[in-house]
């Protein structure tokens, strides 16, 4: 074999393993794109699931959330309804015994006080704590409104038998 001969062999050897190289190079690159797109693919599908499940959970608590918002705020609404009804016959009480200032219209205005200050403590849990202490002071002012009128109605009667 001469020197040619060599050089066209080991020419056609490397030729064919440089063409398989190129498409073995070329297949693998294919087939791990195809791969890859593959897991990619399925990654996302797994993630897009695992998202729904915590969007579903996220939105179930939300849902939970404005329902137990709503019950309160209903619980709050009627007891500032009913505690409103309480202050007015309170009011109605204070009126009458500052219009006139005898022992029937004390014993109502006494009869408000105690029903509004039972209904008060009975609500606190749902009143809001600013409102309470605000409501709390006006019934110890009312309190004290009482203690002036029952000395006022004493001091009249006194001086009625005194007269007598």
């Amino acid at each position: 074999m001469n020197l040619q001969e060599i050089f066209t062999l080991a020419a056609a050897i490397l030729g064919s393993v440089g063409s398989a190289s190129l498409l073995i190079f070329g297949l693998s690159s294919w087939l791990g794109k195809v791969w890859a797109s593959r897991i990619l693919q399925k990654d996302k599908l797994k993630y897009q699931s695992e998202l729904e499940i915590i969007k579903t959970q996220l939105q179930s608590e939300s849902q939970k959330q404005n329902l137990m918002f709503s019950m309160y705020f209903q619980g709050q609404f009627k007891l500032y309804n009913d505690l409103w009804v309480s202050l007015s016959e309170l009011q109605s009480g204070v009126d009458a015994l500052w219009s006139e200032a005898n022992t029937k219209n004390l014993k109502s205005f006494v009869a408000a006080v105690r029903s509004a200050k039972k209904q008060i403590r009975d609500s606190a849990l749902l009143i809001e704590p600013e409102h309470y202490n605000d409501i709390m002071n006006a019934i110890k002012a009312f309190e004290q409104y009482r203690y002036g009128k029952e000395e006022l109605i004493f001091a009249r009667k006194d001086l009625a038998t005194v007269d007598n």
